[in-house]
């Protein structure tokens, strides 16, 4: 069960409670540096960002906001259909068809019980209001850097705040899946997220007609509940499968094919 049905709004986090979650190692990846050293060049580079991380929580230059939502579901093969009392919504994600060894050929909906109602949480946070404002004003004060500092470390700041909500609502219990990553890699799913959350209303959050999030240092996803969840790739899907998930989603299928990751 989840800890609630329906939809919560979490609006104006404190970055403070976010930084310690920060992803380090994934912060200098985005640099180019190596996650698993830890050089002069890292050093210099995490001193720098901590001052602005600084600033940006002393003076609140950015703003963190996040909405999630906990709904009913019933499963039929690789679709769910979420129960609620507006129009009918589903969700539907793909199949693994390349063999591995051993392992069964996975997908999202495996999680879910095809016999009888089950649960999905679905969420969708930024930490990124205010990072475009701020990074401006040291582009105009010729600092390029400092303005590539705010981006990433708004990006980070998106991460942690996922991570946060994921501990606070669920205890770290289950899996975070995204549309668009390797798990679930159809972007135009977002599209069924919002209907559902109202992001742009809760949370400041919108979505571009090119399945973009804006502000940009921003995620949304699933909360997946299976004490047995884990995360994986699709990996290449067949034409076969492809024509029967546009099926299922009311679209044609070369259109379809440009937004699967």
């Amino acid at each position: 069960m989840p800890p609630f049905l329906g939809i919560k709004v979490f609006r104006e986090i404190n970055i403070a409670e976010i930084v310690p979650l920060i992803n380090w190692k994934m912060y200098f990846t985005a640099w180019d540096l190596q996650a698993s050293l830890y050089t002069e060049e890292h050093r210099k580079l995490e001193e720098d960002s901590r001052i602005i991380l600084k600033e940006i929580v002393e003076r609140k230059l950015l703003k963190a906001n996040a909405v999630a939502g906990f709904f009913e579901v019933r499963r039929k093969e690789d679709s769910l259909t979420v129960l609620t009392s507006g129009a009918t919504e589903s969700l539907h994600f793909l199949r693994q068809q390349t063999a591995q060894e051993g392992k069964p050929f996975l997908s999202i909906a495996d999680f879910f019980n095809p016999r009888e109602i089950d649960y999905i949480g679905l969420f969708a946070a930024t930490a990124g209001i205010g990072a475009d404002e701020l990074a401006n004003e040291f582009r105009e004060k010729n600092d390029d850097y400092s303005a590539f500092i705010v981006r990433l470390l708004a990006d980070r700041l998106a991460e942690a705040l996922t991570e946060k909500l994921h501990r606070d609502i669920l205890g770290g219990v289950g899996i975070r899946a995204a549309p668009g990553y390797p798990a679930c890699p159809d972007h135009t799913e977002k599209a069924t997220i919002w209907k559902l959350l109202e992001p742009e209303k809760n949370a400041g959050i919108f979505l571009s007609e090119n399945y973009a999030m804006i502000p940009v240092a921003s995620e949304c996803g699933y909360f997946i509940l299976h004490p047995q969840s884990n995360y994986f790739k699709i990996g290449k899907i067949g034409e076969d499968q492809l024509q029967d998930y546009a099926k299922r989603k009311g679209m044609n299928a070369e259109e379809l094919r440009k937004w699967i990751a």
